[in-house]
């Protein structure tokens, strides 16, 4: 019970400290105690924004998350839902944004991370937990900011990230200290060093069966991902792959020929963090763009054995005839979290983009044999014509995007090929009768603003586009 009003009574401080940047909290707290401070970690981490409303809707994964209609999100050219829906970069997204949820609950979860790490040298109780909690933290912060500086900054580009804004790197609580944004290129040094072979070493093998708690895999996974998004593919490889081999389950969709409903709990095997958007349930009432709606494979479990996926709702709700809206509860993607199932796409590509075409092939096939009722190895078609690294990376960038619906991977590999000459492409988004619109590769669009109440009391948060 003490425990409890211990950190009740922290969540009340943290909750009424001033803002500077960085909306994070001063930190001052009574925890003196290991066990008290570990009570931070023991959190459902969310990030308060369905991915579906904004990061997927850029990308044209998806039309919205929000049962609002096309005509309604037409009708007024002055939001942010029209100017992602319809790519118009004459829209003034930074007045538009005055505040930012996923932003503030982002920098909020870090600055519980600089508590753990700046008090718990001094706390007392059980010394031997303290390296692995102080990993964990780390390993914790790197990855919050490593999604933030994916949403908020360009994508990352060796040649050109030494002069390219970032993010602020928030690495204490101290609020009277400015908390100074960084070049792009030295915020991935601070992410790097958050995340190094040393911090992912001290955290448990695996510490029980909770998805909100940070083991090697999920260690190993961060790395992986950072590695990745910097196109670093044969550094990033390593670290997939011993992800995959601390944990490498894969949820198994046929289940659904007999339940006629896809159930997935936030706290499956399979997950390494969980962490959530605006509720549990994803891609509850997300609307597919017809683009995505077309890509799904013939034999797809949940599309041919679950109502899920309906057209008729989508039609309803959207507007769109053949637009596909997904209704039902029982699903709970990991939306800004990492899971083993999206690990073997990132082994995949590094594979590919290494040379080792056909193991990065085989990945894939594992996943969508478990997602795709007889479905046709791509290894076979491999060893009938062996495959080129374009043709192979179509296959998996088909696979992966239906994978990955409702969580930020499509928004953030969209942003990595996009700096690449082979795989940089134009999106066309067809809404009917409403229109087609365009978005460029290098559109200001990829481009978060940062929100109003954290740049007013920081000079240094200029924007990135």
């Amino acid at each position: 019970m003490m425990k409890k009003m211990i950190f009740w009574s922290l969540l009340i401080l943290l909750s009424a400290c001033d803002s500077q940047l960085d909306i994070t909290p001063k930190g001052k707290t009574t925890l003196d105690k290991v066990a008290d401070l570990e009570l931070l970690l023991n959190q459902e981490y969310t990030l308060k924004v369905f991915v579906a409303d904004d990061l997927g809707l850029i990308c044209n994964e998806s039309l919205g998350g929000m049962m609002t209609s096309l005509s309604e999100m037409l009708s007024v050219s002055n939001t942010l839902n029209y100017a992602y829906l319809t790519y118009d970069e004459t829209v003034d997204r930074v007045t538009l944004t005055q505040n930012d949820a996923r932003y503030e609950a982002a920098y909020s979860y870090i600055n519980y991370m600089n508590v753990i790490i700046e008090k718990i040298g001094q706390a007392s109780g059980d010394e031997s937990r303290k390296p692995a909690l102080i990993a964990e933290a780390r390993i914790i912060r790197a990855y919050l900011h490593w999604l933030l500086v994916n949403i908020y900054a360009e994508q990352y580009d060796e040649a050109t990230a030494s002069e390219k804004g970032g993010i602020a790197y928030v690495d204490n609580s101290d609020v009277s200290q400015q908390k100074t944004k960084l070049t792009l290129k030295e915020t991935y040094r601070r992410i790097l060093e958050d995340c190094s072979d040393e911090v992912i070493a001290q955290l448990p093998v695996k510490d029980g069966d909770n998805v909100f708690r940070a083991e090697q895999a999920f260690g190993n996974a961060v790395r992986a991902k950072v590695l990745m998004q910097m196109k670093r593919y044969s550094d990033a490889l390593p670290y997939a792959l011993e992800a995959l081999r601390l944990n490498g389950k894969i949820e198994d969709r046929s289940t659904v020929m007999e339940t006629s409903a896809w159930n997935l709990e936030s706290r499956v095997a399979n997950n390494y963090l969980y962490m959530r958007g605006a509720s549990r349930a994803a891609p509850f009432m997300e609307a597919l763009s017809l683009e995505t709606g077309a890509m799904f494979e013939e034999g797809d479990y949940v599309i041919n054995y679950t109502t899920s996926w309906d057209e008729a709702f989508g039609e309803m709700f959207i507007g769109l005839p053949a637009c596909k809206l997904f209704f039902g509860m029982s699903t709970s993607v990991n939306e800004y979290g990492i899971n083993s199932d999206r690990m073997y796409y990132t082994a995949a590509e590094c594979y590919i983009r290494t040379g080792e075409i056909r193991k990065g092939l085989e990945l894939v096939d594992r996943v969508r044999s478990r997602r795709v009722e007889n479905s046709q190895s791509f290894v076979e078609l491999y060893d009938q014509n062996p495959l080129k690294e374009e043709e192979a990376m179509a296959l998996m960038q088909k696979a992966k995007w239906i994978e990955c619906i409702s969580t930020y991977e499509n928004f953030f590999d969209c942003k990595r090929w996009n700096t690449e000459e082979k795989y940089r492409r134009t999106i066309t988004r067809h809404l009917g009768e409403y229109g087609t619109y365009s978005l460029s590769p290098d559109s200001p669009l990829w481009i978060f603003p940062f929100p109003a109440n954290a740049t007013r009391y920081n000079n240094s948060l200029t924007q990135n586009y």
